[in-house]
């Protein structure tokens, strides 16, 4: 499917989440991402920030952990010829290890859910073991040191990422973050370590927060 956004091998019924954030591509991103930018997408997904920057940024480093996700944002991005991503297969955390990832039993086949997480249960889900890491040591095996822009967006595990990147917030100029109302301390987190909240969106009961460091 050819978009303004870029080229996507998406399954037909993913087409409404793929461009559910069309917001923060839309009014958000450009101002953030130029050609000597960093963007670090955690919770890539099949790809939509990551495709789009790929095209405006110097480096993406594209972090997702399900393997039925990971196999399309792969093709994704070799539509795009992004050669400027680098891909992490890894959940993030707080730390080193393994864990399950749950990922909601698709409705029909090809179908990849927009959701999967290593801390919530669904009603009907199966579980796959992934390696865990903290985005400090992540950025530092892939030889990256200064982050511009950090998108999380992660499925309830946002505090655990927040926990593991101390290092990288300090040196981000900006955090695009999905935050559930049992994480919310994650904002106030945020604001400790130096960043203003600039705006949110959604009306949900999740939203996506936006932070610039002060």
């Amino acid at each position: 499917m050819s978009t303004k956004y870029g080229l996507y091998y998406t399954h037909a019924s993913n087409i409404f989440t793929l461009f559910r954030e069309f917001y923060e591509i839309e009014n958000i991103m450009p101002k953030l991402v130029g050609r000597d930018t960093v963007f670090v997408d955690v919770g890539a997904h099949i790809g939509f920030y990551t495709v789009w920057a790929c095209r405006r940024a110097r480096r993406v480093i594209s972090v997702e952990p399900n393997p039925a996700a990971l196999a399309y944002l792969k093709v994704n991005i070799a539509l795009n010829e992004c050669s400027n991503v680098t891909v992490v297969p890894k959940a993030i955390s707080d730390r080193r290890g393994y864990a399950k990832l749950k990922i909601p039993e698709a409705a029909e086949m090809g179908f990849i859910p927009p959701e999967s997480s290593i801390v919530w249960d669904y009603k009907e889900a199966f579980e796959v073991e992934v390696e865990m890491d903290t985005l400090d040591s992540v950025l530092e095996e892939v030889g990256v040191d200064s982050v511009d822009i950090l998108k999380i967006d992660v499925e309830g595990a946002e505090g655990l990422v927040v926990r593991g990147a101390e290092k990288t917030l300090k040196k981000a100029k900006a955090v695009l973050i999905e935050i559930w109302p049992e994480n919310i301390w994650v904002a106030r987190h945020l604001k400790n370590s130096g960043y203003k909240l600039a705006e949110i969106i959604g009306k949900g009961v999740f939203k996506n927060y936006l932070f610039i460091r002060r």
